[in-house]
């Protein structure tokens, strides 16, 4: 998936949680990609020098938990997607499957769009009673 990402963008940063966690995956986000890994490494109370992988070390003094953060975004859009839509795909095609999946998320994006809009709509609503 990732040398996928690798040939259509090229994005700054990689965020992952600590199932993330390869020296294998840090490698390809650096080489490939040309990204920075910003995942979680799983054991933070083992010191740099017993850590294996070159990737995984240089990562780690210069680690930005506060940037980290950042992917709870991502975590929560996906959230609300499976709430709304449903936990999986049904599809057994591989094609079928992805235009499934970019079904939910035009859905997901058109919901969004409405529920802004409503407050719009609303206060223009009010706006043109008062005035009459």
């Amino acid at each position: 998936m990732v040398k996928k990402l690798a040939k259509q963008y090229k994005p700054e940063a990689f965020y992952g949680d600590r199932g993330y966690d390869s020296e294998k995956l840090f490698k390809i986000v650096f080489e490939e990609l040309g990204a920075y890994p910003l995942i979680l490494q799983k054991r933070l109370d083992v010191p740099k020098y017993r850590r294996k992988g070159r990737y995984r070390k240089e990562t780690i003094d210069v680690f930005d938990y506060g940037e980290y953060l950042q992917r709870n975004k991502v975590e929560t859009a996906f959230s609300i997607l499976k709430r709304k839509f449903g936990f999986s795909i049904r599809s057994k095609d591989v094609k079928n499957q992805k235009v499934e999946a970019m079904c939910r998320l035009v859905a997901y994006n058109i919901d969004r769009l409405l529920e802004s809009g409503k407050g719009v709509i609303l206060m223009f609503i009010r706006i043109t009673r008062v005035s009459y």
